[in-house]
């Protein structure tokens, strides 16, 4: 669920059925189509904050100037790429999930002693738990089925 005071998007809202039509005196709206950009959302003075694929990896973030970006999903402030901290500083729900995802990769990538595994799983859990705490702000957890429970074929 998204933070509605820092990454909500507020759509148009167009007539519905049973709603009077513009009398001939009030201005006519403009027929031109808005940009595919506009037409999902209508900006404000408030910083909307999402998650998309990075079109250029490696730009520099548009906030502190200072990090790279990655590859894959990456942070945007309006439509500008931001790096995972000033994402995370601006929205933390957003910024935890791309947390989420790092720690998720780096665990999958260790090699190691079965030690070093037992530790990095602890550290694993350590992080799911403090993710949660985040999470948990905006609603329950939601089971996504990977494989549904009776498919064997999986």
């Amino acid at each position: 669920m998204l933070d509605q005071a820092k990454s909500s998007a507020t759509t148009r809202h167009l007539p519905t059925e049973g709603t009077l039509a513009p009398s001939p005196t009030q201005a006519e709206a403009d027929p031109t189509p808005l940009p595919a950009a506009l037409s999902r959302s209508i900006k404000t003075d408030d910083p909307h904050y999402t998650i998309q694929i990075a079109d250029n990896p490696g730009t520099t973030c548009a906030t502190c100037g200072k990090q790279e970006t990655g590859s894959g999903p990456v942070g945007f402030l309006d439509d500008a790429v931001i790096c995972d901290l000033c994402l995370l500083e601006g929205s933390d729900e957003l910024g935890m999930v791309l947390a989420l995802i790092s720690v998720v990769r780096a665990y999958a990538n260790m090699k190691g002693t079965p030690e070093e595994w037992q530790a990095a799983l602890e550290e694993l859990g350590a992080f799911a738990r403090i993710y949660d705490r985040f999470a948990a702000k905006t609603g329950p957890a939601r089971i996504i089925k990977f494989f549904r429970e009776n498919d064997t074929t999986n």
